[in-house]
């Protein structure tokens, strides 16, 4: 049985954000309010990714199953690993799909991590700093998930910041 492949003509769209389901600040309005648009033009093929905020998940986010055999692949090699995460629809107009990851889930690797920052960048962490550490473990989770969903059989990939 051959594995599926994915329709290069048709290429994912991976948004990434802090306050992807999560208002902080004005940047969830700005995303909120383009939604729409991009999910007409990229329908199912636009995901959001954002860290899990407890607080705010239940009431913004409704739970779902992945579809795509090679997003659900992705998701679940994650899980395996210890990767506790949400996916679901964002429940705003145009309902695009969402991945919210818990970074307290891998926080046991932020010592590897911001010991990779000095190694490779030289780029120094101040200790016990919440926000930074936060900001380390999301950038490593969301790059290792897109590491592992393009890894998957033959695809193009747009991915916006």
């Amino acid at each position: 049985m051959s594995q599926p492949t994915r329709d290069v003509r048709n290429p994912l769209l991976f948004e990434c954000a802090w306050e992807v389901a999560n208002k902080v600040g004005g940047i969830y309005t700005v995303i909120k309010t383009k939604i729409p648009v991009t999910v007409s033009e990229y329908g199912d093929r636009y995901c959001l990714i954002g860290p899990l905020s407890y607080k705010s998940a239940p009431m913004e986010v409704e739970p779902e199953e992945p579809t795509d055999p090679f997003l659900r692949e992705t998701i679940e090699s994650m899980r395996a690993k210890g990767v506790i995460l949400l996916y679901g629809r964002w429940l705003v107009e145009g309902a695009p799909k969402v991945i919210l990851f818990d970074t307290g889930s891998q926080y046991s690797r932020l010592d590897e991590w911001k010991g990779d920052l000095w190694n490779l960048a030289g780029i120094p962490t101040p200790p016990n700093d919440h926000e930074t550490n936060e900001a380390i473990v999301f950038g490593y989770i969301v790059a290792w998930f897109l590491g592992e969903v393009s890894c998957t059989p033959p695809s193009l990939f747009f991915i916006l910041y």
